[in-house]
């Protein structure tokens, strides 16, 4: 839950490469509620709200639903929150630090004790651990491109760029990328908060009749077969 549509729809994007998460985003309380009493929600995460009687919505929903996880995601800092909040059993984890969707997917992922995810291939994407190490040396990948930390923003252009290449296609029989995947996430992803690569990252998805992977590493590979 955020009021700010920019989080929701990051915080979208970010869930739609973690194949283990189901993302649900509401803006405002009442849709919120509506929420944790029709679905079956594994843990909550929410930015500063307050109900109609001018308690803390965090701690509303940790009283009301005692065995769900709580987590607020919000821009204060921790000796800013409202005294109820710091004596509840809700988490914090702050907005806008190093890596804060990371810390924040690491944190929903072990409150709601979520198993790991198999090999089956998700609608859009899969994150696995590994790098690209593991997929040269499997076999039928092949490297199509090699990205450097400047092209992180063009990397939407680096993976049409590399299929087209690749097939010996016209990039514009190929459909949206974004179908597929989230380009902007996917950099983001790779992307530690220093500017560096983020190693032991990969992630597949399909595009254009091909089975694509790219590695925080910077390489862009395809399923050959």
């Amino acid at each position: 839950m955020d009021d700010d549509p920019d989080v929701l729809e990051l915080s979208s994007d970010w869930a739609g490469v973690r194949d283990e998460i189901t993302w649900l985003t509401a803006s405002d309380p009442n849709t919120g509620q509506e929420l944790l009493s029709t679905r079956d929600i594994d843990c909550l995460v929410s930015d500063s709200f307050r109900t109609a009687d001018g308690e803390p919505f965090v701690t509303h929903a940790a009283d009301a639903f005692p065995e769900l996880p709580v987590v607020l995601f919000t821009s204060l800092d921790h000796d800013s929150l409202d005294p109820e909040i710091r004596e509840s059993s809700v988490q914090y984890v702050k907005k806008h630090s190093n890596d804060a969707f990371d810390t924040l997917f690491d944190r929903v992922l072990s409150l709601a004790d979520v198993s790991p995810p198999t090999d089956e291939v998700a609608p859009r994407a899969t994150t696995r651990a590994g790098g690209s190490d593991d997929l040269q040396t499997a076999e039928h990948w092949v490297p199509i491109a090699n990205f450097q930390p400047d092209e992180w923003s063009d990397l939407a252009v680096v993976i049409v760029s590399a299929l087209q290449d690749y097939t010996d296609r016209d990039a514009e029989e190929f459909p949206p990328l974004y179908d597929s995947v989230d380009a902007d996430a996917l950099a983001a992803l790779c992307q530690q908060s220093s500017g560096g690569a983020r190693d032991g990252v990969q992630v597949r998805f399909f595009y254009a009749d091909h089975e694509l992977a790219v590695t925080g590493e910077g390489l862009v590979l395809v399923r050959s077969d």
